[in-house]
């Protein structure tokens, strides 16, 4: 058995869990997903073009089965890339 797989929200591509963002709502704000957050979640993969053609298609408020306030999710995501690009 292989290790587990999810679907970007953005492009619909299936990867394993650590080669996506993994972003969560939070009081009705999107947001990093902390650990082992619990909760209603969306992954992104770590690119520009996924994020915006999930904001786009307003696939993150699908994800959440919920209103998704997004402001400040393009800097906090850039911010996340940034880390991953760093350690690698």
């Amino acid at each position: 058995m292989g290790a587990p797989e999810r679907t970007c929200v953005g492009c619909r591509s299936r990867k394993t869990r650590d080669q996506l963002i993994r972003l969560a709502l939070v009081d009705g704000r999107v947001t990093l997903a902390q650990g082992s957050s619990r909760g209603r979640s969306a992954y992104l993969c770590p690119n520009d073009e996924c994020l915006a053609k999930a904001l786009r298609r307003k696939a993150l408020k699908r994800a959440f089965r919920a209103e998704a306030r997004d402001d400040g999710v393009r800097e906090l995501f850039a911010q996340e890339i940034a880390v991953r690009e760093a350690v690698s």
